[in-house]
């Protein structure tokens, strides 16, 4: 383990999907992991249960990140289970909103992007302060392809949430770096998960097709790249965006 400390790693979202890929990664490198969930109770539970079964060690604690009260709690039953925390994973998912420009009324729209950013805003917020203390910490928040640019008619909403999201990170990692907390984004593009399980079977294999690696990713495939950004390596990489796409697009 890294120097021989146990670090403590908070997951938001993370009872399924790229969320409970993440945390059953990180504690199988030996990190304790507060697995968050809003209403998947059940799920995170299980996902607890499953870490605990392979060697691991996690808590399951609900909370909604989107508020202050919400990330605030989060984070102390973190440090009441742990003492600390090391790692911060912004993965919860607030929905696509759908809607092309001249469809989406601009309450969806306004929810979409004050969400996706009260999700990561509230937390981070919530372990600034106990992180530049301690002089550590890693702060890694999952974006999406879509950020780049036009993806489809229907995802504005996501796109303009997910590319406010990165600047938000970049802010957090130019003002944590002197003090050794250090935030990066990793952009995920089609990934396998329950959320795109609902999708048109031919919908999916279609933009599959497109991707050069030859398949959409799997969870296990972020949760890669965002073990290694909390890990202790990655203390010199701040503000970065990385892509997991399986070549499916190379502009950034």
């Amino acid at each position: 383990m890294e120097d021989q400390v146990r670090r403590v790693a908070v997951v938001t979202g993370a009872a399924r999907g790229i969320g409970r890929g993440i945390a059953e990664r990180l504690a199988a490198r030996g990190d304790r992991v507060v697995i968050n969930y809003l209403t998947s109770k059940e799920a995170a539970e299980e996902a607890v249960e499953a870490i605990i079964a392979a060697g691991g060690e996690a808590i399951a604690v609900g909370a909604d990140v989107r508020n202050e009260e919400g990330a605030q709690a989060l984070v102390a039953a973190a440090v009441e289970a742990y003492g600390r925390v090391d790692a911060l994973v912004c993965n919860a998912n607030v929905g696509l909103a759908q809607g092309s420009i001249a469809e989406i009324p601009w309450e969806t729209f306004s929810t979409k992007v004050n969400d996706e950013l009260a999700a990561a805003f509230h937390p981070t917020r919530a372990v600034w302060q106990l992180m530049k203390d301690q002089g550590y910490g890693r702060i890694v928040y999952l974006a999406a392809e879509a950020s780049k640019g036009p993806v489809g008619a229907d995802v504005v909403a996501h796109a303009a949430a997910k590319s406010a999201l990165i600047s938000y990170a970049k802010f957090a990692a130019r003002e944590g770096a002197p003090n050794g907390v250090v935030a990066n984004v990793v952009s995920p593009g089609l990934t396998r998960t329950d959320a795109v399980g609902e999708a048109p079977p031919d919908w999916f294999s279609a933009f599959e097709k497109r991707i050069p690696a030859g398949r959409a990713a799997e969870p296990e495939d972020v949760a890669a790249l965002v073990a290694f950004f909390t890990s202790k390596e990655a203390g010199y990489i701040a503000g970065t965006v990385v892509s997991v796409n399986g070549g499916s697009d190379m502009t950034r």
